[in-house]
């Protein structure tokens, strides 16, 4: 199992060296230049996987305890990790960084409101504790018996059913694992498995990824829409994401007219009974936490998955530990361009939130007066074109949230989180550049391009269009 978790990490290494040779193309087509290129990005990553590896436990110990001195260290080397991240991304991330910066410098002008983008960068640094965390809880995860006794389970299943209880599967283990649920569900099909079964497999698992991104709070996309929306209680986004996710569930065991469907479900949650608990732990341990303290959900994540972690670790054979502790560790060299691409988005968001010209905006498009199903499915869609047109789902919902957030229009709060995190899981298994598009081509050995367009893709739409009237539903019922 853990020589498939290699697999995976392999393949990001891939898909960043490909994004790197493609960015020196781009910058220099002299044979110097490049070479000299090539020495130096292997060692800045090294270096800001070793700054990475000192501001994750300062960030921990920010939250705390804040003193000053601290507050104002952690800042610093947090802003010199951000400028070696430009440094070293490719091409692609760098012009999306500088896009971001774009926005932030015209807003802060035309608003003259300085003190909201240090805000919003001060804020983006829980991101260096949070994001190295879900890696190692994903890593220590990875040696866990207990998921290769599941795997055992489904090789012995017929195809048909094994593609429903791989949608459960999916759903259930990307909901701690996110995009290590591959990993897992992978090595189930026999390595001379058909192109249409290796098709249809991913098919069903992306699915049921994507659909955890509606409540995990292990995932990005809850984190960003907790900390724009602090006041929403953290459980009712959680609430409604799962219940949302549950319909999607069914919608696609629907399409994939299998006998007995309930009962294949039924089948699917108790070959999980034994994993189900890590689900249920993080989750609520995470929502008491952001409940009962000031921490934000961000916050609440990074302090309380440590533990569980450093729980499955102890439990675990010594050379297991270790090839945790050392993936990890190999793992933040390469954080960069995920931190930078998400704290300088956090920061536009907090930008746009305070911003007098975006509210003047927003107030002239969309008015109290304007229909709650139009405001819904301009945000869902939004982030569905942004994404399948190659944005960062990131980026498109920072912008949503700060845009719908600053004006008086008649979404409530909670149904915008909603609204939200429909659009970031049905873009996510649309969009050619979203890590579960690459992972699920890599992993399953399936063009790209026949993932994005399939039968999904009109599954997809529907699930869309189905959530988007449930949610502006869920709005008349509670404004």
């Amino acid at each position: 199992m853990l020589h498939h978790f290699e697999i995976f990490d392999a393949l990001l290494e891939a898909a960043n060296r490909d994004g790197f040779r493609k960015g020196k193309r781009a910058m220099s087509s002299n044979p110097e230049t490049v070479k000299i290129q090539e020495l130096a990005r292997p060692s800045l990553a090294r270096i800001m996987g070793l700054m990475l590896l000192l501001l994750w436990p300062l960030e921990l110990l920010r939250l705390i305890v804040s003193p000053p001195w601290l507050n104002n260290a952690a800042g610093l080397l947090f802003v010199i990790y951000l400028l070696l991240a430009f440094m070293v991304v490719r091409a692609g991330n760098r012009l999306l960084t500088a896009f971001l910066l774009l926005g932030i410098a015209g807003l802060v002008i035309a608003d003259e409101a300085w003190h909201l983008a240090m805000k919003g960068v001060q804020g983006s640094l829980v991101f260096a504790a949070f994001l190295p965390t879900v890696f190692l809880l994903r890593n220590a995860i990875a040696g866990d018996r207990r998921l290769l006794q599941y795997r055992e389970r489904l090789e012995g299943i017929d195809p048909q059913r094994q593609a429903g209880m791989m949608l459960v599967g999916g759903h259930v283990l990307g909901s701690t694992l996110t995009v290590g649920a591959f990993a897992v569900l992978a090595p189930v099909l026999p390595q001379d498995a058909g192109a249409a079964r290796r098709r249809t497999v991913a098919l069903v698992t992306m699915f049921g990824i994507s659909l955890s991104v509606l409540w995990s709070p292990v995932f990005v996309a809850m984190a960003v829409v907790s900390e724009f929306m602090p006041h929403v209680p953290l459980w009712q986004p959680i609430l409604v994401g799962f219940t949302l996710g549950n319909i999607g569930i069914l919608m696609a065991l629907a399409f994939l007219r299998l006998p007995d469907k309930l009962a294949l479900v039924g089948r699917g949650i108790f070959a999980l009974r034994a994993i189900i608990p890590w689900v249920v732990i993080a989750a609520l341990v995470i929502v008491l936490v952001r409940t009962f303290t000031s921490l934000s959900t961000l916050e609440a994540a990074s302090i309380t998955l440590l533990p569980l972690a450093a729980g499955l670790l102890v439990s675990q054979a010594p050379d297991l530990r270790q090839r945790a502790l050392r993936q990890t560790r190999e793992r933040l060299d390469q954080l960069g361009a995920e931190i930078s691409i998400v704290a300088w988005a956090f920061a536009l968001g907090t930008v746009m939130r305070g911003s007098t010209t975006v509210e003047l905006l927003v107030q002239g498009l969309f008015g109290p007066d304007t229909a709650v199903l139009l405001l819904v499915t301009a945000i869902v869609a939004g982030m569905l074109i942004a994404v399948v047109i190659g944005g960062h789902p990131i980026v498109a919902a920072s912008i949503m949230l700060a845009v719908f957030g600053s004006a008086n229009t008649g979404l409530t709060d909670l149904v915008l989180c909603g609204a939200v995190l429909l659009g970031w899981a049905c873009s996510s298994m649309m969009g050619p550049a979203t890590l579960i598009v690459i992972v699920a081509s890599g992993m399953y050995r399936v063009d790209r391009s026949s993932l994005i367009l399939s039968r999904n893709t009109l599954l997809n739409v529907m699930f869309a269009l189905t959530g988007v009237v449930l949610l502006s539903v869920l709005n008349v019922l509670i404004s």
